[in-house]
């Protein structure tokens, strides 16, 4: 015996990229509107006074080559790709990120 499952366009996991939850523990790069570079990013689980929270992290490089990183705390189970994105895109980062050491950084991952 087998099972058949058919698949539309709205089903498919590519037909809308921006419905998809991110992943936990998944690094991914996203465009900073401010910055104007893309920057990584990854999400974890955790608990914050016993209520579950979405650790976003944000990492990008500095312009004396050292990284750094902004943390956002979200009070909720899940995120899809685009409000990670949004969220993102809009945070403020550092004085002391560098847009072109951060681009570059990004493309060798």
């Amino acid at each position: 015996m087998f099972e058949a499952h058919i698949y539309t366009e709205a089903a498919s996991p590519e037909a809308d990229l921006n419905q998809r939850s991110v992943k936990p523990n998944t690094p991914a790069n996203c465009w900073h509107n401010i910055y104007q570079c893309n920057v990584r990013y990854w999400m974890a689980e955790g608990k914050r006074q016993s209520r579950d929270t979405l650790f976003l992290y944000i990492e990008y490089c500095n312009k004396d080559n050292s990284h750094g990183y902004k943390l956002i705390e979200i009070p909720q189970t899940a995120l899809t790709v685009e409000s990670a994105q949004s969220i993102i895109s809009q945070a403020l980062l550092s004085q002391k990120l560098d847009p072109i050491k951060t681009e570059q950084w990004c493309k060798t991952l």
